[in-house]
């Protein structure tokens, strides 16, 4: 490999070759093209250093070159990269669903490990399904989800968008239903359970959605849980952006006190460092399985599921989450950032600011005016995401209020200068 290419040489071999995830087909003059990356900060090829307040796809969140991760990652490589989990198991994979269940309990206890989170909600979907087949109940296959929640880019995760959106199409299954979420309060999801609870699997939920960082009230997710109890739903918490740490606790749902059936991860779980999903269940759910003489448990798995260089660096992940104290700085730094860009609501042009934790969103009045704020960001050295009109902050939990202070101060500027635009 060549490290002298810069910028320019590099995107015109990727041009010819590479296909990027979630982009157009031909690639943009202005990709960055990261190299290196230490802490919160990353450099492009051609040596320019920019502070990531996007955390790369929201999973960087113990930075970048964190050493502890780093070191057990090729502790474990060395040792024993993986081993089959069909038909045996590993040390890595063993103590990291039992670290999973003493975080998220005391009711959740069981742990499937998959590579992603598209793979732990197709993988949780699955399992509410099945679950309600093995029940007796087979009809019960709907899957109910809210508007503008994300659940993954698998077929079933396309599905769960609902229409119109970018990633469901004809080609997405039947079986699944958007219904508004708290913006219209509980009634809209109360009124399609009394209609068709009957044949509904599970109702899926983000605590914080991922698309533009919508806070789910304590109280309404608190409502969600007593719906899928009456009418023996399973609830199914997203939290594959938001788990280990995001929103200043290890699980955002942990805010409301309420616990989910089934519970997916991701991003956070390995911070970034290598690809590793989790699905944990209730007992309940698991026995369920394992009273099924027929199916013997769950008939669902990838080659790398449990790879234990994977779940070797989860538990460094979650160790050094705990070291460092870094539930607490998510909180502080959270704080400090909502403070800061208070004074854009004087702003005609911003409708909203709104997050929790280091998951914050400033929305636009338009997508074009949140996509020149993302510009200017990044031409001052500062990189933030753009979904449709909102303006997304998701940093590294190991952000320091000087870095935040930067980042606000970036926002404020880049905001002003386009309100000023005339579209």
């Amino acid at each position: 490999m060549n490290e002298t290419e810069g910028q320019a040489e590099l995107l015109a071999v990727d041009a010819e070759y590479l296909w990027h995830p979630w982009s157009p087909s031909r690639v943009s003059p202005d990709t960055l093209v990261a190299v290196s990356g230490e802490g919160c900060e990353v450099t492009d090829a051609d040596g320019r250093t920019y502070l990531d307040a996007k955390s790369s796809g929201f999973n960087a969140t113990l930075g970048y070159a964190c050493r502890p991760v780093v070191d057990a990652i090729a502790a474990q490589v060395a040792k024993l990269m993986t081993y089959d989990m069909g038909e045996g198991a590993n040390i890595p994979a063993i103590r990291l669903a039992q670290r999973i269940g003493e975080l998220a309990g005391p009711a959740l206890t069981r742990t499937f490990f998959c590579n992603s989170g598209s793979e732990a909600m197709e993988a949780a979907i699955r399992i509410a399904r099945f679950y309600q087949a093995v029940l007796g109940s087979p009809e019960r296959g709907l899957v109910v989800s809210l508007h503008n929640g994300y659940h993954g880019a698998t077929m079933a995760g396309a599905a769960t968008a609902g229409a119109p959106s970018p990633i469901s199409d004809e080609f997405t299954p039947n079986g699944f239903v958007t219904v508004p979420g708290p913006e219209e309060g509980i009634g809209a999801l109360k009124g399609f359970l009394t209609d068709h609870g009957r044949r509904t699997a599970a109702v899926l939920v983000e605590p914080v959605q991922s698309r533009g960082a919508y806070v789910m009230p304590e109280d309404y997710l608190r409502g969600v849980r007593e719906l899928c109890d009456e009418h023996g739903i399973l609830l199914v918490l997203d939290e594959v952006t938001t788990g280990f740490g995001r929103t200043g606790l290890m699980f955002g749902y942990q805010h409301a006190g309420v616990q989910p059936d089934i519970l997916a991860t991701s991003k956070g779980l390995a911070a970034g460092y290598i690809s590793l999903g989790a699905v944990t269940t209730t007992q309940h759910v698991f026995e369920v399985f394992d009273s099924n003489k027929k199916m013997a448990g769950f008939v669902h798995g990838h080659t790398h599921s449990g790879h234990a260089t994977a779940c070797a660096a989860g538990l460094a992940v979650i160790d050094h989450i705990e070291s460092e104290q870094l539930l607490a700085n998510t909180r502080a730094r959270g704080e400090q950032l909502l403070a800061a860009l208070e004074p854009l609501r004087e702003l005609a042009r911003v409708t909203d600011i709104r997050g929790r934790g280091l998951m914050i969103a400033v929305e636009m009045d338009r997508s074009r005016r949140a996509a020149q704020v993302r510009k200017l960001m990044r031409d001052n050295g500062v990189l933030v995401r753009r979904t449709g009109k909102n303006v997304v902050l998701a940093p590294p939990l190991i952000l320091t209020a000087a870095e935040a202070d930067r980042i606000s101060r970036e926002l404020l500027s880049a905001a002003e200068k386009a309100a000023l635009i005339e579209y």
